[in-house]
C-alpha cells in the first residue's frame, strides 16, 4: 500500500502548453462504506474501483476508525485493497474518529493539502468549516491539480457561499484543475453557475445519480478548468448499487482550450 494522509488534497499532473494527457477520473460518495440498506459494502467499493481503472478517485462521506463503521480507517482500507495512493481530509471528529473526504491515485501524491471553506447553518450566526481537499501529481514530468469537496445539503445560501470560496481560490491557479465532488446542487442552480465561471462540467444534465436506486438528481460532478478541458472522452454514471449515490466516471482529455 501506497500512503500519504492529510487533511484536503489538492492534485497536480505537470502540464505545458503543448501538452495533452487521458485520465480517467471518478467522482464517488461512498455513503460511510454502506448501501442505502446500511449494508456494509466497502469491499465491494475496492473491488469496483479497482475494475474501473480510474487514474484519480475523489471520495466523500469517508470515515476515519468510528465506532459506526467498525472502527476502519477507510481510505487506508480503499488504498491498500486498490494498490493506490491516498489522502484523507477529516470534516469533523465523530464517534470516537471523524468523517471527512478523500483521494485515491495511481500517481504518488505530493504537497497535500487541506483547505476549509464555511459552513454556515441557516437562522443562525454559527459559522464553522469543512475540508476542500487538493493535493499534487507528477506524472510525465506534468503537473495537474486535482480536488474534491463535499458541499452543503441543507441549503443553497450555505452551497452558494462556498461556492464562492472555491471560485476565488480556483481562479488564480495555472496550471490545469480537475475538481470531483458531491455538490448537492443541480445543473442551473446558482452554485452550479458560479462554479462554471471557472468550470467545465465534463458531464451531462441528465447523468442522474442520486439516489443510486432510481436516482432522479444530478449532483455528483467530474469538472475541469475551462481553459484546459481539451476533449471529454467518455462519461458514465456507474450503475453500482453499493452506496446511496452512483459513482461518475469521466474519461477527459487535459490540455490547453483554445476556444
Amino acid at each position: 500500500m501506497k500512503s500519504a494522509s492529510i487533511i484536503f488534497i489538492i492534485l497536480f499532473i505537470g502540464f505545458d502548453g503543448g501538452y495533452a494527457q487521458t485520465l480517467k477520473v471518478v467522482s464517488y460518495n461512498i455513503h460511510v462504506g454502506q448501501d442505502a440498506a446500511q449494508k456494509n459494502q466497502l469491499e465491494s467499493m475496492a473491488s469496483f474501483i479497482k475494475s474501473s481503472k480510474a487514474d484519480i478517485v475523489g471520495i466523500q462521506e469517508v470515515d476515519s476508525v468510528c465506532k459506526r463503521s467498525g472502527k476502519v480507517d477507510q481510505m487506508k482500507f480503499l488504498a491498500e485493497q486498490t494498490g493506490m495512493y491516498y489522502a484523507y481530509a477529516r470534516h469533523f471528529a465523530f464517534d470516537g474518529g471523524s468523517y471527512g473526504i478523500g483521494i485515491l491515485s495511481k500517481y504518488p501524491l505530493t504537497n497535500i493539502r487541506d483547505h476549509r471553506i464555511i459552513l454556515t447553518s441557516s437562522g443562525t450566526s454559527d459559522a464553522a468549516t469543512r475540508a476542500f481537499l487538493t493535493a499534487n501529481i507528477l506524472s510525465g514530468n506534468k503537473e495537474i491539480m486535482f480536488a474534491t469537496v463535499h458541499m452543503d445539503y441543507r441549503d443553497s445560501n450555505s452551497r452558494f457561499a462556498q461556492s464562492e470560496e472555491l471560485v476565488e481560490f480556483l481562479k488564480n491557479v495555472q496550471i490545469p484543475v480537475i475538481l470531483t465532488g458531491d455538490l448537492n446542487a443541480e445543473p442551473g442552480t446558482r452554485e452550479i453557475v458560479n462554479l462554471q465561471t471557472v468550470l467545465t462540467d465534463t458531464g451531462k444534465n441528465s447523468d442522474l445519480s442520486f439516489p443510486a436506486v432510481k436516482p432522479i438528481k444530478k449532483i455528483d460532478f467530474v469538472m475541469v478548468s475551462k481553459s484546459h478541458l481539451a476533449k471529454v472522452k467518455k462519461n458514465i454514471v456507474n450503475t453500482v448499487l453499493y452506496s446511496d449515490h452512483l459513482p461518475v466516471t469521466s474519461t477527459i482529455r487535459i490540455g490547453r482550450n483554445h476556444k
